[in-house]
C-alpha cells in the first residue's frame, strides 16, 4: 500500500459503467473466478497434499515468524512479545506477535482516520477497482496461506487451503455487487420543484475490525473488503493466536494499491482489542462469543450517538432428526457438521434432537460414524479433523467429557489421543436432556449431545428456547414437518434434509451466512449483497438543479 489515488470525477454514467465493470470481473479479461476447494483429477489432490505436508516439514523446522504491527506502512515491534505454539506440535514455536500497547492502538485509529479523508472521496468504481486487484494476488496465495493456518490453527489442508478461496470468492462478489446499479444509491421520484436530488450511502470513517481464531484470514478479510468498498479506513485487531495467518490481510489490502495508512493491522491478545473498542473508531465488525459482543454494543450505545456493531456471535446449533427420516444420512450430516474443524467453527452442529422411534438408531449410527472420524496432523493426507486448538481448550473438552460421565450420561469417545498434540476423539453424548446445561452451553469443541424429545413439535420447541440462533437443520421425510420448520425455526441459516451438512457449509456466492437472537446484531448477513451497505449510512441531498454536477459519489 501506498499509493496516492487521484481523485478521478464520477463517470456521469455511473449504470452504464457499472454493467460494464461487472462484465470485466466476470469475464476472462479480468480478475477470474478462483476455483472451489475441488481438483479435477484425483492426482493433482496427491500432488496438492504432498507439497503442502513437505511445506509444513519446512516450516516447523525453520525459525519462527514475528509478525509486526503495521501503521502508516511502518512496522512496528511495541508491546510484550506473545508466542503461538503449533497445537498439532505444541513443542514448536511457529509464530509471534507482540501484544500492542492502548497508545499503538490509538495511533493506528488516527493514521486511518487521516487516510480516510482522501478515500472517501475517490469515486466509488475507482474504489472497486483498487479492491478487485487483490482477487489474483488472493488466489495465488491461497496454498502458501494454507501452510499458516495449518501450523497455528491445526486445520487440515482442505479446510486451510480454504480460507484463500473463500476470501477470493468475497472479493470477487463484494466488488460486483457493489458495481451494481443503485448498489449504493437509493430510488428517487423526480422532485415537482425542480430541485436536483439523491439519496446515497455514505461511509462512517474508520471500522475497527476485531477477528477470531478458527477464520483467521476470513473473519478478518470480510468485513475488511466490505470497509474499504463503502469508503471507510480499517484497523484490524488479529488473534494473538493465529497473528502469522492474520496478517495476510494486511498483504491482501496492500495487492489493492490503497493510500499507506488506510488499512492498519495490530495484534496481541485481549487487551488491545479492548483498546480499539475503547477508541474513537467509527464502528466496529466483531466475531466472537456473545458475551464479548454484548459488551461491545452497550460501550458502543454509550456516548453522544450510538455507534454501528456489526457483530456475529457464535450459537447453540440444533438438528432436528424425525421418525421419518433418513438415518444414514441424517448421521453422515451430523457428524460432519459436529466434527469438522474440531468443532471450532461457530456453525458447527452441537446438539441433536430426536423424536423416540428414531432415537436408538440414530444414536448408534452416529457413534460409529464418529469413532470414524480421522483427527490427526494436518499433514496427514487423511485427516478430517487437527487439534483443539490450545492447552485451554483441551482440559476445557476434557472437563465437559467427564461431567458428562459423572452425571451417568453415555459417553462415545471423548478420549485424549495419543502424541504431543491437543488431539482428541470427538464425545458424542447420549442420553443427555435438552434442558441439561451441557445441551444448552456453547462449548466450540468437538462435543455433541444427542437428547431425546417426544415428538417434532417439542423439539422445535427446544430448538428455538436458547437466546441464540444461527444454524439449525432438520432431517425428516414429512413435508409438513419440512414446511414447519422451515418457517418456525428461529435460526439465520437453515439447513432442510442436506446431504452431508446438517447445519454448516455456507459459501459465498450461492449462500449467505449469519445470525438471529443473539448470534448477530444487525439481522444482515455476510456474504450477500447487503452486508458491504451496512459500512455505511445513507445520506439524503438537495441543491438546485445547476448545482446537479457535485453530486457525486
Amino acid at each position: 500500500m501506498g499509493a496516492a489515488l487521484p481523485g478521478e470525477p464520477a463517470c456521469p454514467t455511473l449504470a452504464q459503467s457499472s454493467r460494464a465493470l461487472i462484465s470485466r470481473l466476470n469475464s476472462g479479461d479480468a480478475t477470474p473466478r478462483p476455483p472451489r476447494n475441488t481438483e479435477k483429477e484425483s492426482g493433482m489432490t496427491a500432488v496438492s497434499n504432498d507439497a503442502f505436508a513437505t511445506a509444513l516439514a519446512a516450516r516447523r523446522a525453520g525459525a519462527s515468524v514475528v509478525v509486526p504491527h503495521v501503521i502508516g506502512g511502518r512496522e512496528h515491534l511495541e508491546g510484550e512479545l506473545i508466542t503461538r505454539e503449533d497445537p498439532a506440535k505444541p513443542s514448536v514455536i511457529v509464530s509471534g506477535c507482540h501484544d500492542a500497547p492502548a497508545e499503538l492502538v490509538r495511533r493506528a485509529v488516527e493514521t486511518s482516520r487521516a487516510a480516510q479523508r482522501a478515500w472517501a472521496q475517490v469515486p466509488l468504481l475507482t474504489r472497486i477497482e483498487h479492491v478487485s486487484r487483490a482477487i489474483d494476488y488472493v488466489a495465488d496465495a491461497a496454498e502458501e496461506w494454507a501452510v499458516r493456518v495449518a501450523l497455528e490453527i491445526g486445520k487440515p489442508y482442505g479446510a486451510a487451503r480454504a480460507e484463500g478461496l473463500e476470501v477470493a470468492e468475497i472479493l470477487r462478489c463484494y466488488t460486483e455487487y457493489a458495481a451494481r446499479a443503485g448498489a449504493f444509491e437509493d430510488e428517487r421520484s423526480s422532485d415537482p420543484t425542480a430541485l436536483a436530488n439523491d439519496s446515497v450511502l455514505r461511509p462512517y470513517g474508520v471500522f475497527g475490525v476485531i477477528t477470531p481464531f478458527n477464520y483467521p484470514i476470513v473473519q478478518a478479510a470480510g468485513p475488511t473488503i466490505a470497509a474499504l468498498l463503502a469508503g471507510n479506513g480499517v484497523v484490524v485487531k488479529t488473534s494473538h493466536q493465529g497473528p502469522w495467518s492474520g496478517q495476510a490481510v494486511y498483504e491482501m489490502c496492500a495487492a489493492m494499491d490503497l493510500p499507506a495508512g488506510l488499512v492498519n493491522i495490530v495484534h496481541g491478545a485481549d487487551e488491545p482489542g479492548k483498546a480499539l473498542v475503547a477508541s474513537d473508531v467509527d464502528g466496529i465488525s466483531f466475531t466472537g462469543s456473545v458475551a464479548a459482543g454484548k459488551s461491545i454494543m452497550r460501550t458502543f450505545a454509550e456516548g453522544p450517538y450510538a455507534r454501528p456493531v456489526i457483530a456475529e456471535m457464535g450459537g447453540k446449533n440444533p438438528v432436528i432428526v424425525t421418525d421419518t427420516a433418513d438415518l444414514e444420512a441424517a448421521a453422515d450430516g451430523i457428524v460432519f457438521s459436529a466434527f469438522d474443524l474440531g468443532g471450532q467453527k461457530c456453525s458447527a452442529l452441537s446438539r441433536v434432537l430426536v423424536t423416540p422411534g428414531a432415537h436408538d438408531r440414530l444414536v448408534e449410527l452416529v457413534a460409529e460414524r464418529a469413532r470414524r472420524v480421522v483427527v490427526a496432523d494436518p499433514a496427514d493426507p487423511d485427516a478430517f479433523a487437527g487439534p483443539v486448538v490450545s492447552s485451554e481448550a483441551l482440559a476445557r473438552f476434557e472437563r465437559i467429557v467427564a461431567a458428562s460421565r459423572d452425571a451417568g450420561f453415555d459417553v462415545h469417545g471423548g478420549e485424549r489421543l495419543d502424541g504431543d498434540g491437543y488431539f482428541v476423539r470427538p464425545a458424542v453424548v447420549s442420553s443427555v436432556p435438552a434442558e441439561h446445561e451441557l445441551s444448552t452451553t456453547e462449548h466450540f469443541l468437538p462435543f455433541l449431545t444427542i437428547s431425546r424429545v417426544s415428538s417434532f413439535d417439542e423439539a422445535l420447541r427446544v430448538a428455538n428456547e436458547t437466546p441464540m440462533g444461527l444454524t439449525a437443520g432438520i432431517y425428516t421425510g414429512d413435508l409438513d414437518e419440512a414446511r414447519t420448520f422451515l418457517y418456525g425455526v428461529e435460526a439465520g441459516c437453515v439447513d432442510v434434509n442436506v446431504p452431508g451438512h446438517a447445519t454448516t457449509g455456507w459459501w459465498p456466492g450461492p449462500q449467505t451466512f449469519g445470525g438471529w437472537k443473539a448470534s448477530g446484531s444487525t439481522g444482515k448477513q455476510t456474504l450477500g449483497k447487503w452486508y458491504w451497505q451496512q459500512f455505511a449510512r445513507q445520506q439524503a441531498r438537495k441543491l438546485p438543479a445547476e448545482l446537479e454536477h457535485l453530486l457525486t459519489y
